[in-house]
């Protein structure tokens, strides 16, 4: 995806940190009280910086919204973003699942807050990212097609698949609660490496692949 237009450019080390302090500081509160009930002045509360330094950093309280969703975003991609129709698709799929798990379970907050923005109807981020999204999906739609029509997956809806890759791998983020009410406590990194393999194995015994 394209690199969000509310940050300035060419971050040198202090700036990288400071921006992912905020950042880190920005998913706290909008988890916590929502795009609405958040301030720039709350964020900047937060990480003990002047309000003014943080709007250096990011434009605007939106612009701290939308970096915090890009980052996600960005970090969710990054399995698929380099495949191609001649990868392995077993291979491809796989990093895909683990890279989306391990970031539900590192990446909570953002995770919750992507999934109340799309609940509430994206008002506050579909100018700026509907078009990357759209472009983005239908580019690994073609791979995954393309893998259809080589013979090296079963016949499926490329959409679907995407789908059930995304609805399960953000369930462990989005729906930790649950799962903390249901067991009593938070899966271990254990039972979190048991749950991510079950998912890869799932997804491709549907796909007819072996690993």
């Amino acid at each position: 995806m394209e690199k969000s237009r509310t940050r300035k450019s060419q971050p040198g080390a202090i700036r990288q940190r400071n921006e992912a302090r905020i950042l880190t500081a920005a998913a706290d509160e909008f988890v916590k009280c929502g795009y609405k009930g958040t301030s720039v002045q709350s964020i900047a509360d937060r990480v003990s910086l002047p309000k003014a330094n943080v709007l250096y950093y990011f434009k605007s309280k939106k612009g701290i919204y939308f970096a915090v969703l890009e980052e996600i975003l960005n970090l969710w991609n990054q399995g698929f973003d380099d495949a191609t129709d001649i990868m392995n698709p077993v291979e491809v799929i796989e990093c895909y699942i683990r890279g989306k798990m391990k970031y539900s379970r590192t990446h909570p907050k953002e995770s919750k807050i992507f999934a109340l923005e799309l609940i509430n109807g994206a008002q506050n981020i579909s100018d700026a990212m509907n078009l990357p999204m759209v472009n983005w999906t239908a580019g690994k739609v073609d791979i995954i097609q393309a893998w259809v029509d080589n013979g090296l997956i079963r016949p499926i809806d490329p959409l679907y698949l995407l789908f059930l890759i995304w609805g399960t791998t953000q369930f462990y983020a989005d729906c930790d609660v649950e799962i903390y009410m249901i067991k009593g406590r938070p899966l271990n990194d254990d039972e979190f490496e048991a749950a991510t393999q079950f998912v890869i194995d799932t997804v491709l015994r549907g796909l007819d692949l072996k690993k």
